[in-house]
């Protein structure tokens, strides 16, 4: 088997990517926005044979950090992403070989949290992880996986409406009866910047982390559409904007990046309405499935609660191997 790190063929990649419905950090638009800000990423296609043009079986995307004692930390969050039919002896041998061609000098260390169920073509019943649980068993966990909730935006819009739990369905119920009004945002940094300096206030306030500062803008400028990079939503009730959702689009996947309420959008839960239409509109775009991110039950219950009423699936990685 052959590593090839640092491809140039875009095409190939997100090819194989979006077959897998992989996670933003696995995305092409990702690296190139993170290399713009000045974090260095890696990119690498394992092939059986030595020719870059020979049919890819995986892909992997690193981001690199110096830690102390000049220990290079690479990261593969969500990957690595396997072609169809690759099987557990060779995901091991790519492992593998991934870590032992890494371009980078010693000392040195590599981490997967890899995400093999967030990929199309298993079936639900398959425990998290597997096969790649096998592929990394020779290697440490070092901390246990995340959760996220996935929506499939591919069902019918009557089967995700009968899937939502009873008291979401009720709010939306009477978000779509009350004065509320979804707007669609433009796609220039004037059309969602008031929605990003909302969020940053709220962010101080409460206290979590998020993507560098001009993270949204640089992802927009990698993408190929840049016009059909982000979907961003606002909530007005009587020409004031109570609420705002974020959402980054990476081929037939989408991820929910950022959202804002006040206190006027939380009592007309806003958020359920622009959930709700932002998935109708992200499936006319073409988009299968919509990631809406980390669940954490005692950081934050209160969002934990809304993505987990939301009608998606509940899915736990497999944890953190080095």
């Amino acid at each position: 088997m052959h590593a090839h790190w640092m491809p140039d063929d875009r095409h190939r990649w997100e090819a194989l990517t979006d077959q897998g419905l992989a996670g933003l950090q696995q995305s092409w638009t990702y690296a190139s926005a993170m290399q713009s800000l000045g974090v260095p990423c890696l990119r690498v296609a394992l092939t059986q044979d030595a020719s870059i043009k020979s049919p890819w079986l995986a892909t992997a995307q690193f981001i690199v950090q110096r830690l102390p004692w000049f220990v290079r930390l690479t990261f593969c969050q969500g990957g690595p992403i396997w072609a169809h039919g690759v099987s557990p002896a060779q995901q091991r041998e790519a492992v593998n070989m991934v870590i032992r061609s890494l371009p980078l000098g010693r000392p040195r260390l590599a981490l997967f949290s890899p995400a093999q169920d967030l990929q199309a073509g298993l079936p639900p019943e398959r425990s998290p992880g597997q096969p790649l649980e096998h592929a990394l068993s020779h290697r440490m966990r070092l901390a246990t996986g995340r959760s996220t909730v996935l929506l499939n935006l591919m069902r019918p819009e009557d089967e995700r409406r009968a899937a939502l739990e009873q008291r979401w369905r009720n709010r939306l119920n009477a978000a779509e009866r009350s004065p509320l009004k979804v707007r669609v945002c433009g796609s220039k940094v004037s059309d969602y910047e008031w929605l990003v300096q909302a969020e940053a206030a709220q962010r101080k306030v409460r206290g979590y982390l998020s993507l560098p500062a001009g993270f949204i803008q640089a992802f927009q400028q990698a993408h190929q559409k840049p016009s059909l990079a982000l979907l961003t939503l606002a909530a007005e009730l009587q020409n004031h904007r109570c609420a705002g959702m974020l959402f980054m689009v990476h081929g037939s996947s989408a991820t929910y990046h950022l959202g804002w309420a006040d206190d006027v959008g939380r009592e007309h839960s806003a958020h359920n309405l622009l959930l709700w239409q932002a998935c109708r509109l992200l499936a006319q775009r073409g988009v299968r499935q919509l990631d809406l991110g980390g669940v954490n039950t005692e950081r934050n219950p209160g969002l934990a609660r809304f993505k987990l009423g939301s009608g998606g699936r509940v899915v736990t990685w497999v944890g953190t191997y080095g």
